[in-house]
C-alpha cells in the first residue's frame, strides 16, 4: 500500500540532521515514504516522495505572510489547498485549511504536545497523536474519514515545522533541531 492510500501510519523525525527529514511507516514498520525540507530555505519548501523517491506532492511556505501560509501541490503542480495558522487564540493554536478562498478543513488541538484533530464541516476525519516512548520523534496518524490523505500529511509536516521554528526563535537560537 502507498502512503497516500494508508489510513493509519506513522510519521518519524529524524534528529540528529541539518535539514528537516521525515520517514513515513505503517504501524509494521514498512517504510511508505518521506519528505525532506532544509532549515534555511525562503520561502520553506518540502517534497514528499514515495518508496522509489517518486514525488507524491510538495509543499512551498509563502516569504511574507501573518498567517504562516504554506500552499500543498500535488505532483503535477496542480494546488490541493493551502494551510494557514489563526492568528489569534485565547486557548492554545488553530489552524484551517481552504481552496480557491473556501474554507473546507480546521485543525484543533495541543500542538506543542502533538495532539491535535482535523475536521472537515464539524466531522473528524483525522487524528495525530505523539508517541512517548520513542528513541526518535513519533507521531501517529490515524485518518479516519473522507479526506485526501496528501492535505492530511502535508498538514502535519507544516505544523511540525512551525513548532519546530518559533521554538528555535523563542529560544535565541538555531539549534538544528537537535531534541532528546
Amino acid at each position: 500500500m502507498s502512503l497516500i492510500e494508508t489510513n493509519d501510519f506513522i510519521m518519524q523525525k529524524k534528529i540528529l540532521s541539518a535539514h528537516e527529514h521525515y520517514d513515513f511507516m505503517d504501524l509494521q514498520g514498512n517504510k511508505l515514504g518521506e519528505a525532506d525540507g532544509n532549515f534555511v530555505q525562503i520561502p520553506p519548501k518540502f517534497a514528499v516522495l514515495d518508496t522509489h523517491s517518486v514525488e507524491l506532492m510538495h509543499l512551498q511556505g509563502k516569504t511574507l505572510s501573518l498567517h504562516r501560509e504554506f500552499t500543498f501541490y500535488g505532483s503535477a503542480g496542480d494546488a490541493l489547498g493551502t494551510i494557514k495558522r489563526e492568528l489569534a487564540k485565547l486557548v492554545g493554536e488553530e489552524f484551517w485549511v481552504e481552496k480557491d478562498g473556501a474554507e473546507f478543513m480546521r485543525i484543533y488541538g495541543d500542538f506543542t504536545e502533538h495532539e491535535y484533530q482535523m475536521e472537515l464541516d464539524g466531522a473528524s476525519v483525522a487524528s495525530i497523536h505523539k508517541k512517548w516512548v520513542t528513541v526518535r520523534d513519533q507521531l501517529g496518524v490515524s485518518i479516519t474519514g473522507n479526506v485526501d490523505h496528501r492535505i492530511v500529511i502535508g498538514a502535519v509536516i507544516v505544523i511540525e515545522h512551525i513548532e519546530v521554528t518559533e521554538r528555535q526563535s523563542s529560544s535565541g537560537s538555531y539549534n538544528m533541531n537537535i531534541r532528546f
